[in-house]
């Protein structure tokens, strides 16, 4: 009997009501497992370079900020985990490495200036929050100053949520993709807390499992094979629909009225996607 293995499958009926968000998480998340998987291994190869070049680094010199250094070309990676994941976020498919390493070279020179403004900007706040909190006692100038250095520090980091899958999607210059990302760090607040808090979750688990030899080597085996591509899943499914809200359904919308013809006018920081 002659099986046709191309013949489209039932699929998802039409009428059939979309689900709801935390269900469709774990839908996709059952579904892409193993790929995910995958796509963490592929992932942990520039991660375990970078981190035998900081060790290297480390041997060398004692400075810290050279011992680092070498984080910063890990950044181009990362472009190629937020194009696979963010492709399942939105329910689409990737092959995983071919996808992974046009993604990366598509795009790695504006992730190695993220990269560089991430260094830069850790440095900073790395320095200057434990000054002014040391300083803090009976000052209120230091204090104001602890103070901000904490807002700047979390809206920065709920920016960084954003930055990447804009440099995937959209045809942006660097500085339109940081500004959108901080308005995006504002906007999606309530979204950008809960993934912290989940973040922060997994970060305590991960921390509090080196009691123990198992502890530590279930610890060591997920990081192996999930945590990079949970994480970057996680992160694009819960902001990819704030950014297909603001940016991508209002450019669409616009684009049909006008017949067709591209109008800018209203989306400067808007191009088009990739």
């Amino acid at each position: 009997m002659f099986i046709n293995y191309n013949k489209p499958g039932p699929g998802v009926s039409k009428n059939a009501p979309p689900q709801k968000p935390v269900p469709r998480f774990f839908s996709i998340l059952q579904r892409k497992f193993f790929d995910l998987i995958k796509l963490n291994l592929l992932f942990c190869i520039p991660v375990v370079t970078a981190g035998l070049l900081v060790v290297l680094l480390n041997r060398i010199t004692p400075i810290v900020p050279i011992d680092f250094l070498p984080l910063i070309f890990l950044f181009p990676f990362i472009g190629g985990l937020t194009f696979v994941t963010r492709n399942y976020a939105r329910e689409e498919h990737a092959f995983i490495f071919s996808d992974f390493k046009d993604a990366v070279r598509n795009n790695w020179a504006a992730f190695l200036a993220d990269g560089a403004v991430c260094y830069a900007v850790f440095l900073v706040l790395s320095v200057s929050i434990p000054y002014y909190w040391r300083n803090g006692a009976g000052n209120l100038l230091s204090v104001a100053a602890t103070a901000i250095c904490v807002v700047i520090a979390l809206l920065f980091l709920f920016s960084q949520y954003y930055v990447p899958v804009m440099i995937v999607t959209f045809d942006l210059k660097f500085g339109q993709i940081l500004k959108n990302s901080f308005i995006f760090a504002i906007l999606g607040l309530w979204r950008n807390f809960l993934i912290t808090f989940l973040l922060g979750i997994l970060v305590v688990l991960l921390y509090v499992s080196q009691i123990m030899p198992l502890t530590i080597l279930l610890a060591v085996t997920f990081a192996v094979f999930l945590l990079f591509s949970y994480c970057s899943f996680l992160i694009n499914f819960a902001v990819y629909p704030l950014v297909d809200k603001m940016m991508i359904k209002p450019y669409e919308e616009k684009h049909r009225k006008n017949g067709g013809e591209e109008d800018k006018s209203d989306h400067g920081d808007f191009i088009d996607q990739k």
